[in-house]
């Protein structure tokens, strides 16, 4: 607000008495430092203005920045939640694959044990067989050797060996592999 002095007419001036001047005056220099304040305060009210300005965009700036790192951080954990997922479900997918080979194995170790049950009990057999066929074998030998009385061990003799040289065979065949 600004305020002016009335344009004295130069008419008037030397009327006046000289307490009206001086009052004048004092008025005019009043009103002057009334301007200047007032501009001063225009001024201070002007810096604090664009000061505001200035923080409102600062802090608007702020905020962007934090709603951008926010969305990035957001998209960042959904990113990490689907790797997340995706490893639970390899997991789990091998996890059963490693029950289902386990298994596997399992059926395979019964099998063999099942296997090697058989093959002894085949050895068992086998052993009582030949032992049985070897007292059978040697005292028909020793009975045909009596008839005969001859050196020469008799067909009967040489078929025991052969049945005897035969289950050994089998016996190594079986316990080797």
């Amino acid at each position: 607000m600004v305020l002016a002095l009335p344009h004295l007419d130069p008419g008037v001036a030397p009327t006046m008495q000289p307490s009206q001047d001086d009052e004048l005056q004092k008025q005019y220099l009043d009103l002057l430092q009334m301007k200047k304040e007032l501009e001063e305060s225009c001024k201070k009210k002007d810096e604090l203005l664009h000061d505001a300005q200035r923080a409102l965009a600062e802090e608007q700036d702020k905020r962007e920045t934090a709603e951008r790192e926010k969305q990035l951080l957001e998209e960042r954990c959904e990113e990490l939640q689907q790797k997340l997922k995706l490893i639970e479900i390899t997991f789990k997918k091998s996890m059963i694959q490693l029950k289902k080979e386990m298994e596997e194995k399992e059926n395979l170790r019964r099998e063999q044990d099942e296997r090697i049950r058989r093959l002894e009990a085949q050895m068992s057999a086998l052993t009582a067989n030949k032992q049985n066929a070897k007292n059978y074998c040697f005292s028909k030998i020793i009975a045909n050797d009596k008839e005969e009385n001859s050196l020469e061990p008799s067909w009967w003799s040489k078929i025991c060996m052969l049945i005897n040289e035969l289950y050994s065979l089998i016996t190594k065949f079986f316990t080797c592999g």
